[in-house]
Parts: C-alpha cells; structure tokens; sequence
C-alpha cells in the first residue's frame, strides 16, 4: 500500500534555486516568492568572482545572463553588479541584482533551512580557486550565522574532496553530497556525509536501502509533478526539492503556519 501523502512527519520542502518557475533562479525576488509558501528551505548555487567574492549564480559563464561566455570567476563583481540579473527570465525582473553570498546569508539565515551547493568545475580534484571559495563561505556562515541556526545549513557539492575539505574546516554543519554518474552506484560514502542527493528519475527502492543502512538522509530533485512527489514519498526521501513550491505544497496540501 502506498503511503499517505500527506502523512510524512519528517518531510522537509525545499525550493530549488528558489521559485525558479515563477521568478529568475538564485535571485532575491525567486527566494522570497518561495518562502511566501509553507517551504522548509531554500537551496542556492554559490560561485566566486575574480576578486574572491561568493556570488549566487547556477552556471559558469554569463550566457544566459548577457549572452557572454565569460565565466564568473573571472570577472570583477562591480562588473557583474551592473549588469541586469533577471531580463532573461522575464522583462518585469530587469531590476534583478545579482546577490553576494554574504548579503544571501544576511536576509535568509533567520528566516529557514538554507541548502548551500558550492559550484566546483573539477569531480575530484580540487583547484585553489575551489579551495578559497569554500573557505569563503565558511567563513561568512561563521561570521553571519547565529549559533542557534548552524545546524539548518547544509553544504551541498558534486565533489567529495571539496566535502571533506569543508567538514576538515567546519563540522558544525551537514554535508551533503550530490551524486550524478559513477557516484550514483558507489557501495559507500564517507561517514562525514550527511545526506545524499540525487535526481528523482534516478531515485530506487534499492538506493533506498543502501542510503538506510548507511544512516544517510536522502534528498531529492527536482520534484514538480504530483507523481514525482509521489514516488519521492512513497520511498522514504526526506527532503523533496521542487522548482515549484506553490504547486508542490498545494499537491501536499501543506498550509502556511498561522
């Protein structure tokens, strides 16, 4: 039988990138129209400039921001600061700003879980430009994040060295990592790894299993469909990412808290 979908005690719902169906991903305007829905969490893409400033941004270069192909890390932040962050979603978000991680930190650490996901362009490597990124943001979670919210930040990655170089620094705070590839059918993961999370199409009974045994949380995305957060329920995740909050929580029948 399958379980109710609405019965899940522990089941926490987390807006990808924001409400990225409804306003331009990883900016404020798709950050606050999520959390005017009864959400969990937000999860946000960090990357850093050429002066060292995390920024949130999902890609590498500005293509789809200004047509560029520059990548992020090597432009200055005044450059990127000037330019119009939410025209390319829709011509009513041309006064989207790209956000600072710190500015990211300041507006949200209070207010819900924050899902981190620091960008790196290596898969188990680890350049100096990954280093000083993660050191970054772990250093302004440190300065910024009151003691009582530390334990609602995750750090999420694709890449497990940077994970473990991150939990060397700071274990106050839950790792998690993404899988995609090889990574998907490894027998095991690192004891520091809080969670896992994986695509909903690639989520199984088996993965499951093997996530339970472990003692791992599992995460799920990107769940936008009522069979999609069906599935997810109905195999035990924990965490349902969804680029629609407002339709996923009408699915769950989930009410803002009075």
């Amino acid at each position: 039988m399958k379980k109710s979908i609405t019965g899940r005690k522990k089941l926490l719902i987390v807006a990808h990138r924001g409400a990225n169906e409804e306003a331009p991903e990883n900016t404020r305007s798709a950050f606050d129209a999520a959390l005017k829905y009864p959400v969990d969490g937000i999860e946000f893409d960090v990357r850093i400039t050429r002066e060292g400033i995390p920024v949130i941004h999902h890609d590498k270069t500005l293509s789809r921001i200004t047509g560029s192909r520059r990548k992020i890390e090597s432009c200055f932040f005044d450059e990127l600061s000037d330019s119009d962050w939410g025209s390319w979603f829709s011509k009513n978000y041309s006064t989207e700003r790209i956000l600072t991680f710190e500015k990211t930190i300041d507006l949200y650490c209070r207010r819900t879980r924050l899902f981190v996901e620091i960008k790196t362009d290596e898969e188990y490597s680890l350049s100096e430009t990954s280093r000083i990124l993660t050191l970054k943001v772990l250093e302004i979670i440190k300065k910024k994040v009151p003691h009582k919210y530390s334990g609602s930040i995750h750090i999420l990655c694709f890449n497990p060295k940077l994970l473990e170089f991150a939990y060397n620094k700071a274990q106050a705070y839950k790792y998690v990592f993404n899988l995609s590839g090889a990574s998907l059918t490894q027998a095991s993961y690192p004891s520091y790894i809080h969670g896992l999370c994986l695509p909903i199409g690639n989520l199984s009974g088996s993965f499951m299993e093997k996530a339970k045994t472990g003692g791992y949380s599992v995460l799920t995305y990107s769940c936008n469909t009522l069979e999609q957060a069906a599935k997810a329920l109905d195999l035990g995740a924990e965490v349902i990412m969804t680029d629609n909050p407002g339709k996923l929580c009408g699915y769950l029948k989930r009410v803002p808290a009075s």
